[in-house]
């Protein structure tokens, strides 16, 4: 009899600790999710602004083939324009808890493990070339500083009709950062070199953001089908 209500006990609590679990399994899965969501909607942000990047790279590289001094506004607008960025940043408040509280142990379903360490390395992918594009626009800055009119680039910046709130961000397009001057000083340096080094390191830039997009779509296909796996076996209980 004292064994039996040992054993019993044992199971019992046994059972008690795996629906804790259980339960904890399934509310930072529900985080998880709410972050894909998120990270969906920003992926489409971060993507169209990439594209706008990389739009304006390829204007920049035909003016300067055409001649930049046809358009010397132009070029302006588009050198201040590709000194800007915006960066994709991963909503983890799900992920962090898992990991916080032991890991991936606490989910029973191998695909869902192995989904969430498959978009674990494309945003490690992510991050690299947005540090490498991070640490090439200080250099192409302060080539700027170099060849730009300093009144000229303050003149466009008090213009701006931007005010970077969420609101704001939400509203406009990256073009509409800047406006494209009517009249400009001329440039400080306008030597080939220094001309060509700036429109070299914009394209590079440009370039990245080639990269950037192929990753984004990537993820963004990995976040909907891990998503979709989440809804589809916990759905229920979210």
């Amino acid at each position: 009899m004292l064994f039996a209500a040992v054993t019993l006990g044992f199971f019992a609590e046994n059972y008690r600790e795996h629906q804790i679990e259980k339960h904890r399994e399934i509310q930072y899965l529900k985080n998880i999710h709410l972050d894909l969501e998120r990270d969906i909607a920003e992926i489409d942000r971060i993507y169209q602004r990439n594209a706008e990047y990389q739009q304006m790279g390829n204007e920049l590289i035909q003016l300067y083939d055409r001649g930049y001094q046809t358009d010397l506004p132009k070029f302006y607008y588009l050198v201040k324009s590709l000194a800007l960025r915006t960066y994709f940043q991963r909503s983890k408040n799900g992920i962090d808890q898992l990991k916080n509280a032991g890991g991936l142990r606490l989910v029973e379903n191998d695909e869902i493990i192995k989904r969430i360490q498959q978009i674990e390395i494309r945003v490690a992918n992510i991050d690299m070339l947005q540090e490498n594009i991070f640490q090439n626009l200080i250099h192409y800055r302060l080539k700027l500083g170099n060849v730009l009119d300093a009144y000229t680039t303050w003149e466009m910046n008090e213009k701006q009709s931007r005010d970077y709130s969420q609101a704001d961000l939400k509203k406009h397009n990256l073009k509409n950062a800047f406006e494209i001057p009517n009249q400009v000083r001329p440039l400080k340096n306008n030597s080939p070199e220094a001309i060509n080094e700036v429109v070299f390191l914009a394209s590079g830039t440009s370039n990245l953001s080639r990269y950037m997009k192929g990753n984004l779509i990537q993820l963004k296909s990995e976040c909907v089908e891990l998503n979709k796996l989440l809804i589809d076996t916990y759905g229920s209980e979210f």
